[in-house]
């Protein structure tokens, strides 16, 4: 069934069909926040916030504007951003390291973080380096999987600006990162 199928049922009542758009979604928005936050327990509860504020706003979105997914990448984007930055999540951050450690140390786990090692190294580059513009970009193309014309329908970003962000922040990553080891 189609995103905007869904969400008329919903706002006509049917508030179960809500689920739908989670179970679509939910592990997707997951792995953009914890791209960015790099904390398990953080994104957990950040993708539920999320969730939480779609359902409540979700007699705002408007189809012709854009498409539900894209809106979702919006608020999820913005609502991330301005966690990160909280006090609340920068507290947090110590506690988590250890927790994530703990969590992590199942044998099926170890082997899915070494592959994935790399792609931390490159995103923790990348959020340093990086503007935060830039990096939210980069972020939504590389780690999200979103292509141009979806990056600028979420950011209200040209297209063209997008090109030359990407252009910019790989030839600023690859300076920093071995690619051979």
């Amino acid at each position: 069934m189609e995103d905007n199928k869904i969400i008329e049922k919903v706002l006509q009542g049917e508030k179960d069909f809500y689920g739908v758009l989670m179970k679509k979604y939910f592990k997707e928005i997951f792995k953009y926040v914890y791209n960015i936050t790099s904390s398990y327990d953080s994104s957990e509860d950040i993708t539920q916030e999320i969730f939480i504020k779609i359902y409540s706003e979700l007699g705002k979105y408007n189809e012709n504007k854009a498409s539900f997914r894209t809106w979702l990448y919006r608020i999820a984007g913005n609502y991330t951003i301005n966690y990160v930055k909280s006090k609340a999540y920068r507290n947090n951050q110590q506690t988590s390291l250890y927790d994530d450690e703990i969590n992590n140390s199942n044998e099926d786990i170890v082997s899915d973080v070494i592959k994935d090692e790399k792609i931390t190294e490159i995103n923790n580059i990348a959020a340093t380096l990086l503007s935060s513009k830039h990096y939210q970009i980069f972020s939504l193309h590389y780690f999200s999987n979103l292509n141009v014309k979806e990056i600028s329908e979420t950011t209200n970003i040209p297209e063209k600006t997008i090109y030359k962000a990407l252009k910019t922040s790989i030839e600023k990553i690859k300076k920093e990162v071995d690619f051979n080891e």
